[in-house]
């Protein structure tokens, strides 16, 4: 493990040593970050993150800490583990990370009588003036982005199978989708192959744009193609010739990280023609901003504070002046999250083919988070756990497939969720699909039918209720307020709207 990733995990253990007491806290404190300093084996890093685990643990006794104790009720291996298992889905790479003045400079060359100079005036992304010299590269010098978001659940996920992050040419094959992972269907995910077909006849139209060490910031699609198009058979030798040297933009060697990242948010989030980033993987990056801000907050943001910050996030990510955008993907992360905890933890399934299939339907989860009052679905699936976990049971196994019938959910009864559940244990193909459309479909029905079969009853209840009231009621503001019987006159008057014509109907019959 990296000294830096190493010291993000020390950093939680010793966290909830300061939760327990300062004197823990200095004393883990102490205990780890000298641990850090020095090159740890694995079996030496478990070692010392145990003596961290009991020490809490005995210091939390003295004290009495149920919360603490409570938190560490697992055997002390377990926990290690836990915490072995977090540490790799942290977006640190597993070498140390080279400063970026002391990497490689790609230099740019000329070409087709075009010499390397600066790009006049200066392009903007996001707002932002960028300094970059365009020019010529040799197309296997260009590295393909390691960090692209787009890739984030792959890199993951091989990671977590070959215990390291790919190597460049494993980036190339994770881009060509030759390296087959669980969850992913889709032979060619990233559409390179067809890409590749038209940039062997018309040439990058676009230029990548690079680092100053040559890492791609946008265009990994494109080098990809162009990386396929040399070492594929389908291809001529005047194609290959074609895109052997690339004609790129290039940030300068006093590029800064708000730079880099004006570039990547103006060209994956601001509308383009090219493939954008899955919407799953821009609410990903928004909710994890987001968690960031408000956790450095020096107290608890209040509702103008929180509004206000979404906006700045909204601006940020080039989503609009208003919060709306950003609201709605933290309720979807939200609710894509419970559906990966429930599949992973609970049913035990594959990480990565619970995330590649929460991306297939991210859009369903938009759906599923709305009508938080009594009535709505959200409202609904929050109060029945049985129903939710079907739900998450059918969206994983493709037996949901319109989304539209998401909104029938609030309508669903005791026999319904019996129904959903049978077409768990079904084989997922059309008839299935049909079925849950039918019984989600049936409640929706029954339910209308109980409220028209239902009025008649209300109504003279209410009628009956009335009828008995004291007329001095009416006077006596401590028991009718004018706002109720306000909105008594204009249910009455609403009313002889409606059943006047329905009696005068009824009288001609």
């Amino acid at each position: 493990m990296s000294t830096k990733k190493l010291e993000v995990v020390f950093r939680s253990v010793i966290n909830d040593a300061y939760k327990v007491s300062l004197d823990a806290g200095k004393q883990i404190e102490k205990m780890l970050e000298e641990g850090a300093k020095n090159p740890l084996t694995e079996a030496e890093e478990r070692k010392l993150l145990s003596s961290a685990i009991n020490y809490i643990r005995k210091s939390a006794q003295k004290k009495g800490d149920s919360v603490t104790l409570e938190n560490l009720d697992d055997d002390t291996d377990r926990i290690v583990d836990q915490i072995i298992l977090k540490s790799r889905h942290l977006k640190v790479n597993a070498q140390e990370e080279t400063p970026l003045d002391k990497k490689k400079k790609v230099e740019l060359i000329s070409r087709n009588g075009i010499q390397p100079s600066p790009v006049k005036p200066n392009p903007r992304f996001h707002m932002r003036e960028v300094a970059m010299n365009c020019g010529y590269v040799k197309t296997t010098d260009i590295n393909l982005w390691g960090d692209n978001v787009r890739l984030d659940i792959h890199i993951g996920q091989f990671r977590n199978k070959y215990g390291r992050n790919p190597s460049s040419s494993e980036l190339l094959e994770l881009m060509l989708s030759n390296i087959k992972l669980p969850g992913i269907d889709q032979g060619d995910e990233f559409d390179i192959r067809a890409l590749a077909d038209s940039i062997s006849i018309n040439g990058v139209r676009v230029p990548p744009i690079i680092d100053i060490d040559g890492t791609l910031l946008d265009g990994n699609r494109r080098v990809t193609a162009c990386y396929y198009i040399l070492n594929s058979e389908d291809f001529n030798s005047e194609q290959k010739r074609k895109v052997e040297y690339l004609f790129v933009r290039q940030l300068t060697e006093h590029a800064t990280d708000e730079d880099r990242e004006s570039v990547i948010v103006s060209l994956n989030f601001e509308d383009d023609l090219k493939k954008s980033w899955p919407e799953y993987v821009k609410a990903r990056r928004v909710y994890d901003e987001w968690q960031t801000m408000v956790t450095t907050e020096p107290r608890r943001p209040s509702p103008i504070r929180e509004r206000q910050m979404k906006k700045d996030l909204s601006i940020k990510f080039a989503l609009g002046s208003k919060p709306d955008r950003v609201n709605r993907y933290i309720k979807m992360v939200e609710w894509a999250t419970s559906f990966e905890d429930y599949l992973t933890v609970e049913k035990d399934l594959d990480e990565y083919q619970v995330k590649h299939k929460a991306n297939e339907y991210f859009q369903y989860f938009d759906e599923l988070s709305k009508g938080t009052s009594e009535g709505g679905v959200a409202y609904t699936l929050d109060r029945d756990e049985k129903l939710k976990k079907s739900v998450f049971d059918l969206l994983f196994q493709d037996k949901i497939k319109n989304w539209k019938v998401i909104r029938d959910l609030r309508y669903v009864g005791l026999e319904d969720r019996d129904e959903l559940a049978k077409a768990i244990e079904m084989p997922a193909d059309e008839d299935t699909e049909d079925y849950v459309e039918k019984v989600l479909g049936d409640a929706r029905v029954r339910s209308k039918e109980a409220r028209v079969v239902g009025a008649d009853q209300r109504i003279r209840t209410f009628v009956n209720w009335l009828e008995k009231l004291p007329i001095g009621s009416f006077g006596n503001p401590e028991e009718v307020s004018t706002e109720s019987l306000q909105k008594l006159l204009d249910a009455l008057r609403l009313a002889e709207k409606l059943a006047r014509p329905a009696l005068e109907k009824r009288q001609k019959k």
